[in-house]
């Protein structure tokens, strides 16, 4: 049996290594150029993705050429993710043999390849009743067309709608499911994702209409769902709002089939209504409508009103004594639909004077003002009356006393303000500072709160239940501070306890000299010690741990002590989480506790695979507690991290 592994060198390597012992006659073979893999039935038993490929991800458009290639669409998929989260997000036309699993262990893996040569061999044969489960659409429509069937199929989908379709001789005559007709209901059956159904052959048939062979209507419904989903290159999620333009080339092919339909698609793309509810609302298919809206999306007739999802205004009060400066960035928040200015205030007093009046979702806070500074103003509002805070300031740089201690005070962000001209505020900056300001305002106000040492409620709102909490003898934990991880990663040093604090290396996702910033700044006020590694030798419990991405290092146990050496072979910065996750793996194996913080993008995926591998567990922040919410949602939907709450629950993994 052939098993095409699909993902990067990085991964495959991982996956040939951990498969290795697997008994029988199995070939592995490599995907990493993706174009050059042909879609050939014999290149392939099955596909194995060694890498997250949910939508967003790198793999997905390649995993879906294959399931949606006339050629190799019966070719069962493992897939690294649970099911749950690709049903939300993809028209995923299933086979039931398919594996949602981000556990890819050898003892699972040859256990589901028995499973697909039992199913191999009986694929196209089913039960005159059954469930989609055992038995998916697309499965029964090829079984249907190879033995020229004719019958009526009755299905049910899981809120217990009716639908039908009447075959004959393997062509489809008549269908109907809720308010769709014939192949808009076919096609909206391939990717139904469970249900049941009922076959009853010879049944009296309705007058022949136009009848579409199975032969056509297969390969048209599996592209049909590749385009569908080329949707999400232009939107994230189906919460999106929607908007036209000034462009209507749509509505220009009268000719077509379906134009008034599409028309009145068109139609309901006005302001406020998000994809999901204009899905609903079309009098097409899934399948047809997000076809559509892709194709309107890539000749710019539409529009997503923002790359965020929709959701409730955030309220602003804009903090500086420069009314310029406050006036300036109320005309960049005003543009975005997501912000409404609550007001403005041009020292800490009056501040904190309409904090307690307007009851803003964000505060944005210079820290140069007359009368009370940002700092002192901030350490105010963390205590009277808490929200997020942006620190917005000239005097912020990332390597600053004043970042330091605007993260350590409360602060969500810190970002920093032109020194000069307002005018230097362009091109993607407005968007930028729009962006950060939002993501703040959806932040657990747990997550910004100052957490002092020796808090005895550190402890409050955790969700690690016990035999789950990270206690392996001799464990070293990995932490991982990603893209807008500095506040939660200075709240959670804070209530470290030296005495009972594991080996703990943090992975800083930041340039050395930040880095080094950091490390200064916190050698001065954290209860452990704090060190950067600035070489190879032996590594003790009791000490925080430091690398940037400019660092060369791994991690190396001999069975005495774990220790640093050079690592020469890393590669770029943007696979710095993977790479330090997969040497500690090896090493570490079940000691290994790996714990992220925040985070954007996919590094870091590969890297806790490979520790669930090697029995290592790996625990995220909660991401609606994070600043950056996207590194932690995928590692949670992909299986491969346990979520906890807040920083007060993380904690309880550094003591020994």
């Amino acid at each position: 049996m052939k098993v095409l592994v699909l993902s990067q060198k990085f991964a495959n390597a991982a996956v040939s290594d951990h498969l290795s012992d697997i008994q029988g006659d199995i070939t592995f073979v490599q995907g990493d150029n993706a174009a050059a893999v042909p879609k050939d039935p014999a290149q392939a038993d099955v596909i194995l993705a060694a890498q997250n490929c949910s939508p967003g991800f790198a793999l997905s458009r390649l995993m879906l050429e294959w399931r949606c290639h006339p050629h190799t669409y019966l070719i069962p998929c493992w897939l690294p993710f649970e099911r749950g989260s690709l049903d939300k997000t993809c028209l995923w036309p299933r086979l039931a043999i398919d594996r949602f699993d981000p556990q890819v262990s050898a003892e699972a893996f040859s256990e589901w390849v028995s499973e697909v040569v039992e199913w191999q061999q009986n694929r196209m044969f089913f039960s005159d009743s059954g469930i989609l489960e055992h038995r998916s659409g697309l499965e029964l429509a090829t079984s249907l067309c190879l033995r020229r069937a004719t019958g009526v199929l009755s299905f049910f989908d899981d809120d217990g709608s009716e639908g039908w379709f009447c075959f004959r001789d393997g062509n489809l005559v008549s269908a109907s499911f809720k308010h769709l007709r014939k192949i808009e209901a076919f096609y909206e059956f391939l990717c139904m994702p469970s249900g049941m159904y009922a076959w009853n052959s010879g049944h009296n048939l309705p007058a022949e209409g136009d009848p579409r062979p199975l032969t056509q209507l297969i390969p048209d419904g599996l592209k049909l769902i590749y385009d569908a989903n080329l949707l999400y290159q232009f939107v994230s999620s189906p919460d999106h709002v929607l908007k036209t333009t000034a462009s209507q080339s749509a509505l220009d092919d009268s000719a077509s089939e379906r134009f008034t339909e599409q028309k009145e698609l068109y139609g309901l793309i006005q302001a406020g209504v998000s994809v999901s509810q204009i899905v609903e609302a079309s009098r097409l298919s899934r399948p047809s409508t997000m076809a559509l809206l892709s194709r309107w999306f890539s000749l710019e007739d539409i529009a997503a009103v923002s790359d965020q999802p929709s959701c409730p205004q955030c309220s602003v009060l804009i903090v500086d004594d420069s009314r310029l400066i406050c006036r300036f960035v109320q005309d960049i928040l005003a543009e975005d639909p997501r912000i409404r200015i609550a007001g403005f205030a041009h020292d800490g007093f009056e501040a904190l004077q309409l904090i307690d009046e307007l009851k803003p979702d964000v505060v944005t806070l210079d820290l140069q003002m007359p009368k009370m500074d940002g700092l002192t103003a901030l350490k105010h509002i963390l205590i009277r009356n808490p929200r997020p805070v942006v620190v917005l300031s000239a005097f912020t740089k990332a390597t600053s006393r004043l970042t330091y201690e605007s993260f350590k005070y409360g602060a969500v962000d810190v970002i920093t303000k032109p020194a000069k001209a307002v005018k230097s505020f362009s091109g993607s900056v407005p968007r930028e500072l729009c962006d950060r300001i939002v993501q703040a305002s959806r932040v657990q106000l747990a997550a910004v709160r100052y957490i002092r040492r020796g808090n005895k409620s550190v402890s409050a709102g955790s969700n690690i239940s016990p035999g789950d909490n990270g206690n392996v003898p001799g464990k070293v934990i990995l932490l991982l501070c990603g893209a807008g991880g500095f506040p939660a990663l200075l709240k959670l040093i804070f209530a470290m306890k030296a005495e009972s604090l594991p080996l703990t290396i943090t992975g800083v996702a930041m340039p050395k000299r930040v880095v080094e910033a950091l490390v200064e700044n916190l050698k001065k006020d954290s209860p452990v010690p704090v060190e950067e590694i600035t070489g190879v030798g032996p590594l003790q419990p009791g000490v925080c741990y430091m690398m940037s991405t400019d660092d060369r290092y791994h991690l190396v146990d001999d069975g005495l002590q774990v220790r640093v050496e050079h690592n020469g072979s890393r590669n770029a910065a943007d696979h710095f989480f993977d790479e330090l996750l997969a040497t500690a793996a090896a090493a570490l194996k079940s000691r290994l506790v790996a714990v992220l913080l925040s985070g954007t993008g996919e590094d870091g995926l590969e890297g806790m695979q490979r520790v669930r591998q090697n029995e290592g567990q790996v625990f995220t922040l909660a991401p609606e507690a994070c600043l950056r919410p996207d590194l932690p949602a995928k590692s949670i939907s992909s299986g491969y991290a346990k979520e906890v709450t807040n920083i007060a629950g993380l904690s309880e993994l550094f003591e020994i």
